[in-house]
């Protein structure tokens, strides 16, 4: 498998007990090496299980899972040196310094005492933090926490990273730095980069194709592109009044024939439409309100949360 990351075939778990959960439903997919590949779904959909089997941390009751070619059933700690992961809740060595954390993470992963010591230090000055290289990593705020233990997950340089919810706690620059590393890393390195994650905004400005599970299955599996216009296709056009008024009730009755209208705030509107939709749609807004009393006004495609959430309504229709 030269170009497939990793690849799981009729994956199950059950959690055993006298009330026994299907966690994971023979799940079988590929990701090829270096892609940013998105997994979502909610709380309870099998994410975490399916993770900590991917690292070789809880073995499957049935099927097979390969990481690089390695067999990780048969093999899980030489898969887990190829692979860096960052938990969403908590941390290892939270009692020692952050530049011994991130050193001894590397020579965890066979890194040697050189390498570890040269990369710790690349790392701490990376993402600007040798003034807390001597603070010890338990009595950090949770924003550098969280970006000390994204660093551990890069030491070693993975071949796989694995990261659950990247950019808690951090502020929008630091969280521009996580995302600008994990693009850095994807495209000059080819790092693979599996994603767990709520926060579909941003993710959907990285992943390259998207799984969404859902009580251990996976319902859907496509690029970001295809799951929007496949989903919903439909656009949004949305418009705000320079005045917080309401607009006339003969504008809003034409509009309502045409797509779902919404009002999100006073003065601000949205109206989901078909594409074919949009320009009559405009026309109307144009002609009786007028551009001059318009403070913004836009078509836009639907995002991949308009996805998700449609995704989601459909099975729940469904069962």
């Amino acid at each position: 498998m030269p170009d497939i990351a990793v690849k799981v075939e009729d994956l199950t778990y059950v959690y055993p007990g006298k009330n026994a959960v299907i966690a994971n439903d023979h799940l079988s997919f590929e990701i090829p090496r270096g892609e940013i590949f998105g997994l979502l779904g909610p709380n309870g959909a099998g994410k975490t299980t399916l993770v900590l089997q991917l690292l070789g941390l809880l073995r499957p009751t049935s099927g097979q899972i390969w990481l690089e070619g390695i067999d990780v059933v048969k093999a899980p700690q030489q898969a887990s040196q190829r692979t860096g992961f960052l938990p969403q809740t908590g941390i290892p060595m939270r009692y020692v310094e952050v530049k011994r954390a991130l050193y001894f993470t590397g020579r965890l992963r066979g890194q040697t005492h050189h390498d570890a010591r040269q990369q710790a230090q690349a790392l701490l000055s990376h993402f600007e933090m040798n003034s807390y290289a001597k603070r010890f990593v338990n009595d950090l705020s949770g924003g550098m926490l969280r970006l000390v233990n994204f660093a551990m997950a890069l030491m070693g340089n993975p071949h796989v990273l694995i990261l659950d919810e990247p950019t808690n706690e951090l502020d929008p620059v630091r969280r521009r730095q996580v995302w600008d590393t994990i693009t850095q890393l994807n495209q000059q390195e080819g790092v693979t980069c599996i994603l767990v994650t709520h926060n579909l905004l941003e993710a959907e400005q990285v992943v390259q194709r998207v799984a969404i599970m859902r009580a251990g299955k996976i319902i859907a599996l496509d690029t970001p592109g295809t799951m929007k216009l496949s989903s919903t296709g439909k656009v949004r056009l949305e418009f705000q009044l320079k005045a917080a008024a309401e607009i006339p009730a003969r504008l809003y009755d034409s509009l309502d024939q045409l797509g779902a209208v919404d009002l999100v705030r006073p003065g601000s509107y949205t109206i989901t439409l078909m594409p074919d939709d949009v320009s009559s749609a405009a026309d109307l807004v144009i002609s009786q309100i007028g551009l001059q009393e318009l403070e913004d006004f836009r078509v836009s495609p639907p995002s991949l949360e308009d996805a998700y959430l449609t995704i989601e309504k459909q099975q729940l229709a469904a069962t």
